[in-house]
């Protein structure tokens, strides 16, 4: 596998939320001295990164980098860590020092991690908005935020309950939803056990696809952004001081996935071949799905934002105001200020190829 290192877990069909950040909150704040500038020597050449969730398509970018020696050029070995059920978030593994260079799916923990003593920077996001959302049926369509009111929403876990219910506050509505505990597959939704349920764009739409169900049609999925909960996917966050002494690696790999979603995105079949058939091979992904659902996430990556500044931007303006005011809405609080946890100078020189 060349530069990159596979770490295999259990095997997994549906994507979960990550652990419920308040039962770890402690753990943030007390591993965030660990690591030292030992770690971070200059001559060290190699980068440890922490996947967001277990190799698969979302990862597109990383393993074209990989696969066609990007980094060789410049002595820089990629280790990566699966992320998914059953291993710590990258948070937890940047906070002790197990890694340098965490993929958070949400916002939330790192900003929670900062509040409690780590000094963590965030230098890009995937996604320019939230995948997630909410799906429903043609018997009972949820297509705008007051159509929330009064259904019944299927939720895996209490996490995306109170995401549902800071939706309805974001747009001054009454909390008035019924929480259905559920899971990830839609099942439930399609045996009535509720009117919705918190999905996934890139996942339980597309097992409703596979069915002969059709989008609009049969079945709609709104993400938060489109709800009026705004926000970023899978962040790129660092200890400030490993960005100070490695700067020029941290650049460099960024500067890999971009020319790797360049690729990517022309020869679709061919990353997701990598991804099922490689870097992914100890999870027993479907080829089918894993190409729809990258197909699907092309309109997450890019925005007005990464065409004016490249890929992985993160607005400061969008963050500090609308994101921001989503986040105290949904009850956090000691929100650090924008300027001093945002560096975009490593995307911007990322983005000169």
């Amino acid at each position: 596998m060349g530069s990159s290192k596979r770490v295999s877990e259990c095997r997994y069909s549906r994507r979960c939320l990550m652990k419920y950040w308040s039962a770890t909150a402690a753990l943030y704040g007390l591993a965030g001295g660990l690591a030292t500038d030992s770690l971070w020597a200059a001559e060290r050449q190699t980068l440890r990164v922490a996947l967001s969730w277990i190799p698969n398509y979302e990862f597109s970018d990383l393993w074209i980098a990989l696969e066609r020696d990007y980094y060789a050029a410049d002595e820089l070995t990629i280790e990566w860590k699966s992320g998914g059920p059953n291993t710590p978030n990258p948070v937890e593994r940047v906070a002790s020092g197990e890694v340098d260079i965490g993929l958070q799916v949400t916002l939330r923990p790192v900003l929670e991690a900062i509040s409690r003593g780590n000094d963590f920077v965030i230098f890009g996001a995937r996604y320019q908005k939230r995948s997630g959302g909410i799906l429903s049926l043609a018997k009972a369509p949820i297509k705008t935020i007051d159509d929330l009111v009064g259904k019944r929403i299927i939720c895996p876990s209490v996490v995306d309950a109170r995401t549902v219910e800071t939706a309805l506050t974001v747009a001054g509505l009454p909390n008035d939803f019924t929480y259905v505990p559920g899971g990830y597959s839609p099942h439930g939704l399609l045996h009535g056990q509720g009117d919705g349920m918190v999905a996934f764009s890139t996942n339980q739409p597309l097992l409703l696809e596979a069915q002969g169900m059709v989008a609009e049609e049969d079945f709609f999925h709104r993400s938060w952004d489109e709800l009026g909960l705004p926000g970023y996917n899978t962040l790129f966050f660092a200890h400030r001081e490993f960005l100070r002494m490695r700067r020029e690696s941290v650049v460099q790999f960024m500067r890999g996935l971009v020319r790797g979603w360049n690729v990517a995105k022309a020869d679709m079949e061919y990353v997701t071949h990598l991804t099922v058939d490689k870097y992914g091979l100890d999870f027993g992904l479907d080829f089918d799905q894993q190409l729809r659902a990258l197909e699907v996430s092309k309109e997450f990556i890019h925005s007005e934002d990464t065409e004016a500044h490249g890929l992985f931007w993160v607005n400061e303006t969008r963050l500090a105001g609308p994101i921001y005011d989503a986040l105290r809405a949904g009850g956090v609080e000691n929100l650090p200020d924008v300027e001093s946890i945002l560096d975009m100078s490593i995307v911007t020189d990322a983005n000169r190829l």
